[in-house]
């Protein structure tokens, strides 16, 4: 009996430790993390403002980029992509990346890169998310995913862009995510921005295996990756970074099916940030959630760790309900 206690004090003592120590390097890396410059955004109103300005000097290049292995797209994205060629047919030039394509781009642009990090990669999509920095960075123009399609021809929106910030050589957009940061599903950009050069600049930093599938394609090369390099890059007048409001975004993009790369644990984090990001509209729940399966996977078996967070996830978010309705309840009386 005396055995199985000391067990188990040494087994709740060291998650006790490794609690404090997560939220204290939480804690620590918000406060390094904090924000370099103010979030510039792009309102509604922008768009209505400078959409029909004149005398204002284009620096954005009219240039669409999208990637996908081969050159036969999935029958699932033919509307999306459909429509983001016919929409600015007369306006861009397209671009369709495929693996070898970007594979042959990234040699020639930036053969350091392509040789100690790119071709390092586990996979793929960490390709395809670091080659939208490098394409941009020396063609500049607009990356969209493919499943996402176009509502309005895009030379609206690169027209707000250049009249918002006249002065500047270098111009950046990226949609909002309504709380948690922003998304790189869909970039605007000029070539040559100081900005997609940081971020190119330090991906081998991030060439890492952070234990989870999603958190491993988010971190190194994803949106993740992307929102922590945005906090420490300073954003100014002559290199400016904005942010689009959904608004803004849905008036130029609609999304479809897509995340083909996703796997079982990525789902399950997924499933938690939506459930934090509705309720609280902010992140923390979902940092919480990454440190309770951490320490899931130190002590449990890895089917074992999912089986037992799911049920942790439905028990909680049944007490919360509860919770609730007797709040309501009470409120009545």
């Amino acid at each position: 009996m005396a055995t199985i206690q000391r067990k188990y004090i040494t087994r709740y003592s060291s998650i006790l430790i490794v609690i404090i120590l997560l939220l204290t390097g939480y804690y620590t890396i918000r406060y390094v993390l904090r924000r370099r410059s103010p979030i510039r955004m792009v309102e509604e109103t922008d768009l209505t403002r400078f959409v029909n300005a004149t005398g204002v000097r284009r620096r954005i290049p009219r240039l669409i980029h999208q990637t996908w292995r081969t050159n036969n797209v999935p029958l699932q994205w033919n509307a999306s992509h459909y429509s983001v060629i016919t929409k600015n047919v007369n306006e861009f030039k397209h671009y369709l990346w495929t693996d070898e394509k970007m594979h042959a781009f990234v040699r020639k642009h930036e053969p350091e890169f392509y040789k100690n990090t790119y071709i390092t990669y586990k996979y793929n999509i960490q390709r395809a998310d670091s080659f939208r920095n490098v394409v941009l960075y020396h063609l500049g123009g607009i990356y969209i995913d493919m499943d996402s399609g176009c509502n309005r021809p895009f030379k609206d929106l690169l027209a707000t862009l250049e009249a918002l910030d006249p002065d500047s050589p270098h111009l950046l957009a990226f949609p909002t995510d309504d709380g948690f940061g922003f998304l790189i599903d869909f970039i605007v950009s000029t070539a040559g921005h100081p900005f997609h050069k940081q971020l190119i600049s330090r991906l081998h930093l991030f060439n890492y295996n952070f234990l989870f599938h999603y958190l491993t394609v988010y971190m190194s090369a994803g949106p993740l990756y992307v929102i922590i390099q945005e906090r420490l890059f300073k954003s100014s007048e002559q290199q400016a970074v904005r942010i689009l409001t959904s608004t803004v975004t849905d008036c130029f993009v609609w999304r479809g099916e897509g995340r083909t790369w996703h796997t079982l644990d990525d789902k399950v984090l997924l499933y938690i940030y939506s459930k934090g990001h509705r309720i609280y509209r902010q992140p923390k729940l979902f940092v919480i959630a990454i440190v309770i399966i951490c320490i899931l996977t130190l002590f449990f078996k890895w089917d074992r760790a999912y089986a037992v967070l799911w049920v942790w996830i439905r028990d909680a978010e049944f007490k919360f309900k509860k919770f609730i309705k007797s709040v309501a309840k009470f409120s009545k009386i």
